[in-house]
């Protein structure tokens, strides 16, 4: 049984949709772990935003009226707050193609899931993006994990860190965007170690990324 203490401290979710269906589904799902409000288009979801100071996470569509998805994310990037503009963004959209996704992505967006969401699937990213990092948990984000052994590899076969950025762009780069971040500070070890170890001389390279990250 939860007491009044547990509940305080759920971590709130604002549910942005402008189906009242899937607001339900969203929400059946969410309000198992957390406090979950609701709003119906992205209008909506700005002024919930405002308003309350709790919201730790936006869940949104994309294609709704009066304000998108897309709009939603580019305010919440653009806002003064810092806990605004810091703000994780899941979007759940049926949009499934690439551009959809790239789109959402440069504006902001940490995460992307295509309808309809597994349960699973929306509370391991919901997880990740509040609860699990509060406590500085070594863990990897469901879309980023892919990525890691194409990271190390660039690392321990380029000569130095310029090539290996090189090799990374010529990936996946789009993709790989929404977790540069989080990739940097997980590589940044093994950076460091082969520099130490192989002597790159890479020491104003890795102050500048460090530096970087400080930023973000």
């Amino acid at each position: 049984m939860q007491t009044a203490q547990n509940i305080e401290t759920k971590s709130t979710i604002l549910i942005v949709d402008d189906s009242r269906t899937v607001r339900a589904g969203l929400s059946k799902v969410l309000s198992r772990q957390f406090a979950v409000i609701e709003a119906v288009d992205g209008e909506d979801g700005w002024t919930k935003l405002q308003d309350n100071d709790d919201i730790q996470l936006v869940v949104t569509d994309i294609m709704m009226p009066k304000l998108d998805g897309y709009g939603l994310i580019c305010r919440i990037r653009g806002a003064d707050p810092d806990h605004l503009k810091k703000m994780p963004i899941i979007v759940v959209t049926s949009a499934e193609d690439e551009i959809s996704r790239e789109r959402a992505h440069a504006c902001g967006a940490n995460n992307f899931i295509v309808k309809p969401a597994k349960a699973s699937d929306l509370l391991e990213r919901v997880n990740f993006h509040t609860e699990a990092n509060l406590n500085n948990s070594n863990i990897v984000a469901p879309d980023m994990a892919q990525y890691e052994d194409r990271i190390e590899s660039a690392i321990i076969e380029a000569p130095d860190v310029e090539e290996a950025l090189d090799m990374l762009l010529s990936e996946e780069s789009a993709a790989l965007l929404p977790y540069a971040a989080e990739l940097a500070v997980k590589v940044l070890p093994l950076l460091e170690y082969c520099n130490k170890t192989f002597e790159l001389s890479v020491e104003d390279e890795l102050d500048a990324i460090k530096s970087q990250l400080k930023s973000i």
